[in-house]
């Protein structure tokens, strides 16, 4: 795909981060860009200077016509926007464009009449935390199933579990790291946390040497208690697991404590809207949910909770905190944050905003079973006889249908067929189960018309009929098994995957629902030495977790 990420950085923040990590996982595969006021990190993308961010409405209006521009002549698929002004440019650029839009949300949306009233965000929309999902579903109405919550991208090689203290020290001072900018809500947090040492270091008897990493304001602008003393140190890269196994405690949120909690050093969440505490693996996922501290529903104003940081450091003087729980934590975080696991979701999103964008329509989907010669004593009456299905197909063609299958369909998804090939009328065909008359009827059929189907197929080659359907009052219906079912290569079908033995995936395990999906697709494309694309519940029996991971 050709994706352009737009930005409007004025100095290095999280979002660039975030997007620099993106580039990387894209840039082997697809052509990138990456448009922003200015660049504070490298990457493989080819950046180009733009006064996204900008108080002239005439710059406004001229930056419109030029990435308008931009992205007819780059041919560009998607625009994966960061921050408010980015989305805005990008809203008003694409119209007439077939340029999909996903927008990425770092952070709680303020109360708008235009976010009510239309969705600027895109086609799709990215929350880096749950509750960023909810406020968007509860505050402005956005449709759930355009909004996806997917982690900041965190680099394995970057971050490494190296925090090997097995002890919290009170013979020497402790090294207390508050990291992020000293304005805004986290200075707020800040200053609230540093004021607050003094008095707790006498009611513990400890003592605490303060560094602000990331601070570049004096500390007069924190305006703090006149006993507090701290170091200020500027950074102007990206911390790494070297940097963060200097302290003994780190204080932040966002990606700061996912970076500190990989290393291994013991993390308390305090941001821009509350304060979690000392992470454990009884809060871990609850502070994920918030994006560490950073995230509420109804507060933007941090306020630290004195009583429970009391107890958070008695906890870790106590040694609570043990090695083994750390790595546990390490563990957690680098399973939700994994980049190639979000970068592989992201892509699915740019997919579904370019798709969107160019078939806004839905596609009339059918379902067939059995398409027998003769009408069949069946239970469930799901089947068409040959004469019938003949029939069908003749409409569909006086109609202009033309059929599609799933792997036609991914092509147009991902910007490998162009849409100027899309059917003006599609339809696509499904058969389940693999039924012999599937392939003495229907395929012949099928090619008569010039029309293609998917069949779903079961990835045990040994069943030879339905067994779940078999009762006193109907006798089984064959399916094709063993060394026959290489002759589906010739038909007019396209396999997919109904599974192993046509069970009922949400009777699983989490564990045994992935088995399923992924050995199922895996042993059907040894099989037949095809792509396996597309993955159709049995009994359409599923819910929402598992259509999250399906395929």
């Amino acid at each position: 795909m050709n994706i352009l990420h737009l930005l409007s950085q004025n100095h290095l923040t999280g979002a660039e981060v975030y997007a620099a990590q993106l580039i990387h996982e894209q840039a082997s595969k697809n052509t990138v860009y990456q448009i922003s006021n200015g660049f504070f990190m490298p990457t493989e993308a080819k950046q180009i200077k733009l006064k996204v961010e900008t108080k002239s409405r005439f710059q406004f209006i001229r930056n419109i016509f030029w990435l308008r521009r931009f992205l007819i002549e780059n041919k560009i698929h998607v625009i994966h926007t960061h921050s408010r002004a980015a989305v805005k440019l990008a809203y008003w650029a694409r119209f007439g464009v077939k340029t999909g839009l996903v927008a990425t949300i770092h952070g709680r949306q303020h109360p708008s009449l235009s976010k009510k009233i239309w969705n600027q965000y895109g086609d799709r929309v990215v929350t880096v935390c749950e509750t960023i999902q909810k406020q968007l579903i509860r505050d402005f109405n956005y449709n759930p199933l355009r909004i996806s919550v997917v982690r900041n991208a965190i680099s394995e090689k970057g971050f490494y579990f190296s925090h090997t203290t097995q002890t919290f020290p009170k013979d020497r001072p402790l090294k207390i790291a508050i990291v992020g900018r000293t304005t805004g809500p986290k200075g707020e947090r800040t200053r609230q946390f540093v004021n607050a040492i003094p008095g707790l270091e006498k009611e513990l008897q400890f003592k605490a040497d303060l560094v602000l990493v990331g601070a570049s304001n004096s500390s007069i602008t924190l305006n703090l208690n006149s006993d507090v003393r701290v170091r200020q140190i500027h950074v102007e890269h990206t911390l790494t697991s070297k940097d963060y196994n200097e302290y003994d405690l780190v204080i932040g949120s966002g990606r700061v404590a996912m970076e500190s909690l990989l290393t291994g050093v013991p993390t308390i969440c305090f941001g821009e809207a509350s304060y979690q505490g000392l992470v454990r693996s009884k809060n871990v996922v609850q502070s994920i949910e918030s994006n560490f501290g950073d995230i509420e529903l109804d507060s933007m104003n941090p306020v630290l909770n004195r009583a429970q940081l009391k107890s958070d450091l008695e906890a870790l003087f106590a040694n609570e905190l043990r090695l083994d729980e750390r790595q546990v934590l390490a563990g957690v975080i680098q399973n939700e944050f994994n980049s190639q696991k979000i970068a592989h979701r992201i892509h699915r999103a740019y997919e579904s905003s370019y798709f969107l964008r160019n078939c806004p329509k839905w596609i009339p989907t059918l379902m067939y079973h059995k398409i027998p010669d003769q009408e069949i004593q069946s239970q469930h009456k799901i089947y068409v006889t040959k004469d019938n299905f003949k029939k069908h197909l003749q409409f569909f063609k006086d109609q202009g249908f033309q059929t599609l299958t799933f792997n036609q369909l991914k092509k147009f998804k991902s910007g490998e067929t162009d849409f100027s090939q899309f059917p003006k009328k599609p339809l696509i065909l499904t058969f389940d189960d693999g039924y012999v008359d599937n392939l003495e009827n229907a395929s012949p059929l099928l090619k008569e018309f010039g029309f293609r189907a998917q069949i779903f197929l079961l990835a045990d080659p040994t069943i030879d009929s339905n067994h779940w359907d078999h009762s006193e009052t109907e006798k089984p219906h064959d399916i094709i098994s063993g060394s026959d079912r290489q002759k589906w290569k010739d038909s007019a079908f396209e396999i997919g995957s109904h599974g192993f033995s046509h069970q009922k995936i949400t009777q699983m395990t989490e564990d045994q629902a992935r088995v399923e999906l992924r050995e199922s697709k895996k042993k059907l494309q040894d099989e037949f030495n095809t792509e396996v694309s597309v993955y159709a519940f049995t009994y359409g029996d599923t819910s929402i977790l598992h259509a999250h991971f399906a395929f």
